[in-house]
């Protein structure tokens, strides 16, 4: 399956297609870059910076639609799994606020420039059917991590290098029993090899389906990428701004702002 972007402007094109790769789960993606500070400026306090998978049948299982419609004051509480393997969180909850907790860890599994911990994560939570899809996403999104962050393509990662994702705000629809769109609001923050930290915005949507008793990125048909690109998706717009309320976004109960 191709990415694909939402928007027509061209010129945002670039800075579009970096976002894409930033994150494996996201097919339909926004970026904005907030600037860059060196590392002597940072105050030390938090960073506040397709094929078709049509044959397969969702598990007879009900998933409980427990997520708001109106955004709370304070946020939505993210559901916790159950259960972990090898440190990363499994067995997400039967709701559909349980598929955005999966977008949620997905993201913050995205840590470093390490290609084998990518893989891992994305082989870890990707439908089987769909595994190699996002380990190939997974493989590119490091590449170009390491590309941005002006560090060798292989090999060790010089300091202070580091790549960090906190989910700040996510937007829900339902496409099927048991079958999301999840995009998910998040701050990145990148630091260069020669200590620049470049802050950004990204939005990335995802789809999200209950199998085998827990939730799974799947990589979706054509015409769900077709009907989300042309429902359109929330834009990376900052919290506290009215863009961010009239784009829907739901934040996150305990995300910075």
């Amino acid at each position: 399956m191709n990415n694909l972007t939402t928007g027509n402007d061209d010129s945002r094109s670039p800075l579009v297609r970096i976002g894409i790769l930033v994150a494996i789960a996201s097919m339909v993606a926004t970026v904005v870059w907030l600037g860059a500070r060196s590392r002597a400026d940072d105050s030390g306090t938090s960073d506040t910076t397709g094929g078709d998978n049509s044959s397969q049948t969702v598990e007879n299982t009900s998933v409980e639609q427990v997520a708001p419609e109106a955004a709370p004051a304070d946020g939505v509480v993210i559901p916790t799994a159950a259960d972990q393997i090898d440190g990363y969180p499994t067995g997400f909850p039967a709701t559909d606020l349980g598929a955005v907790a999966l977008q949620v860890e997905v993201a913050k599994a995205q840590l470093g420039f390490d290609y084998d911990q990518a893989v891992t994560v994305a082989g870890l939570y990707a439908n089987p059917e769909d595994k190699a899809v996002f380990e190939e996403r997974a493989r590119a999104a490091v590449a170009l991590r390491r590309q941005q962050a002006g560090v060798p393509k292989e090999g060790d990662v010089p300091a202070p290098a580091s790549y960090a994702v906190t989910p700040v705000a996510y937007t829900l629809e339902q496409l099927d029993t048991g079958y999301y769109a999840v995009n998910l609001l998040s701050y990145v923050t990148l630091t260069t090899a020669d200590g620049k930290v470049k802050d950004s915005l990204y939005a990335g949507t995802q789809l999200m389906r209950w199998l085998d008793g827990d939730w799974r990125l799947v990589q979706g048909s054509e015409a769900d990428i077709e009907h989300l690109v042309s429902a359109g998706q929330a834009q990376a717009v900052a919290p506290g701004t009215p863009e961010f309320d009239k784009a829907g976004w739901i934040r996150i109960n305990g995300a910075p702002q």
